[in-house]
């Protein structure tokens, strides 16, 4: 509604007012001196003053109301205006801080404020995978099989949507420190900037322009399937505007047509499902299908378990394309396909314990799924790597292995609880990123959220 068909000066005459209440049908108006709203007077006041004055030229403050209803900006929210009009007053004015009207509020405009930002958000968990990588690779499984036993903690990669009323599209990854824009999607081309974006983006193909922003709780190139992770984040953005939703297999689908069909990038298919799903899982990886398995675990055994699990940031960055590469070359060979099968076994091994909450055999076996996992390719580890390792297992550490394709990023290690602070406090004294963590159990999560302009 027009505010002017509702104001009137203090100093202005009842038949004045009574012209604003014939030409706002509303049987009322609000009385202003200096802006500042001072009070209400309907046609009922004015019919009473009247009855009395008998003159039309009195002044409209006569008929004053100064305990007239109202909400604040602040306060008029649909829930405080549905009850207003729940007891039958009509016409609501709505005044800023300084009590100037700036609406008027009826049962035809309960949305008043239009003035919202709709913004999409999602974040995703980042994953360790326990035993049985590599074997998530297709060149591998479509001919044996293969199995994945992973989790995802408390870190996550975050993506922020805002559509635009424009075609134009904006995109900026504060990890990156890097931004593009786009008059129109169909501009979009790979050239090193963001391509990993990009290649979702092409593939959801929105047809509205939009404003995108990322970040991760951890760094690039860490170890914990932060690609995967970011790219989910971004399709839980866009799911949130989309009618027919995808679902959880659908969305992962998604993120691995992105990043290894549209670019190109070598890896295989755990740290998709991982991140979406969330939670302990098993999964399963076959030339027909991939099944996710959720694992029930008690809360004693997962929280024993956090409290024994650390970790350890090398420090070192590393390029997983280059290392899934020299793996896809190794795989098919027959002493490949051996290691293969026993990290398989090892995992399937790991499963049973944790379910059992046998966790000093699960941190054994974790030192047998890195030894195993280092004959996979030369590039998963170096000197320096070795050398860690080796110094947190005589420092209380009871197994470990490197997290991700390897080369770099995080190192888990499993430690008893008396030796945990040596452990921790050894490996600080030289320098290195300690952290723990707690499991996270939602995978994706997206919602939608409103804010003033």
């Amino acid at each position: 509604m027009k505010i002017n068909k509702f104001l009137i000066n203090k100093n202005e005459s009842i038949e004045s007012a009574l012209r604003v209440i014939e030409n706002n049908h509303s049987g009322i108006v609000f009385v202003e001196d200096n802006k500042k709203i001072i009070g209400s007077a309907t046609d009922g006041d004015i019919r009473r003053v009247l009855l009395v004055e008998k003159d039309l030229n009195i002044e409209i403050s006569k008929c004053l109301n100064r305990d007239f209803v109202f909400l604040l900006e602040k306060d008029a929210t649909r829930e405080n205006i549905l009850k207003l009009l729940d007891t039958k007053i009509r016409i609501i004015p709505i005044l800023n801080k300084n009590h100037e009207l700036i609406s008027v509020v009826s049962q035809k405009n309960i949305n008043w404020n239009q003035k919202e930002k709709i913004i999409s958000k999602a974040r995703s968990p980042v994953r360790i995978s326990f035993a049985g990588g590599g074997t998530d690779l297709t060149t591998y499984f479509y001919e044996e099989c293969g199995v994945v036993l992973n989790a995802t903690i408390n870190k996550f990669a975050h993506a922020v949507l805002q559509k635009r009323n424009d075609h134009k599209i904006k995109i900026f990854s504060y990890d990156l420190k890097e931004g593009i824009e786009y008059n129109d999607i169909k501009e979009i081309r790979f050239d090193g900037t963001l391509d990993l974006i990009k290649s979702v983006i092409k593939l959801l193909n929105p047809d509205f322009g939009f404003e995108l922003y990322t970040y991760s709780d951890v760094p690039v190139g860490s170890g914990l399937g932060g690609s995967a992770v970011q790219l989910s984040a971004i399709i839980g953005t866009f799911n949130n505007f989309r009618e027919n939703k995808f679902n959880d297999y659908e969305i992962a689908e998604l993120a691995f047509h992105a990043e290894r069909v549209e670019l190109g990038l070598a890896g295989g298919w755990q740290d998709q499902y991982a991140t979406v799903f969330g939670g302990f899982n098993f999964m399963e990886f076959k030339n027909d299908e991939n099944i996710v398995n959720p694992l029930r675990i008690t809360e004693n055994i997962i929280n024993e378990l956090e409290d024994s699990l650390i970790l350890c940031y090398s420090g070192i960055t590393h390029n997983s394309g280059n290392i899934h590469d020299d793996q896809k070359e190794n795989m098919n060979k027959e002493k490949q396909k051996e290691y293969a099968q026993i990290s398989k076994d090892i995992a399937h091994e790991m499963k049973s314990r944790i379910l059992k909450g046998r966790l000093d055999d699960f941190g054994e076996l974790l030192h047998k799924a890195w030894v195993i996992k280092k004959n996979f390719s030369s590039k998963i580890t170096t000197a320096f790597l070795d050398e860690l390792y080796e110094y947190a297992l005589n420092n209380g550490a009871l197994g470990g292995k490197l997290l991700g394709a390897g080369g770099g990023g995080y190192f888990l290690f499993y430690v008893q609880t008396f030796n945990k602070l040596k452990l921790m406090n050894s490996l600080k004294e030289r320098g290195f990123q300690i952290e723990t963590f707690t499991f996270d159990k939602n995978g994706l999560r997206s919602w939608i959220t409103k804010e003033k302009i």
